[in-house]
């Protein structure tokens, strides 16, 4: 969820409860649900409008060569990540193993 962890979420929570009325709540929510909208709306048409000059110019193919060259790239990268943190789990000796005991 955007990055926001259960802990992050309840210190929002907490703040918003300590520094706000309960009659504000509703107000206060409504308006920043209106913003969010806002922000979204402009987000996408941005995004459309970004979408159309790529077909304008076009260079529409060369942007899905582009996307798809990140695509492999991450999944070689976390390929490599989990290879190499298997490496070093089966390269680490264990703990458990019993140290010879040392006769006085």
């Amino acid at each position: 969820m955007n990055g926001l962890g259960f802990q992050e979420i309840l210190v929002i929570t907490a703040l918003i409860v300590l520094f706000i009325r309960p009659q504000e709540l509703p107000v206060i929510m409504r308006k920043m649900g209106k913003i969010w909208a806002k922000i979204y709306y402009y987000y996408t048409m941005v995004k459309k409008e970004l979408i159309g000059m790529e077909k304008e110019f076009g260079i529409d193919e060369e942007m899905k060569e582009i996307r798809a060259i990140n695509a492999r790239m991450k999944s070689e990268v976390a390929n490599f990540d989990r290879a190499l943190s298997e490496t070093v789990n089966t390269s680490i000796p264990s703990e458990k193993e019993p140290d010879e005991k040392k006769e006085l």
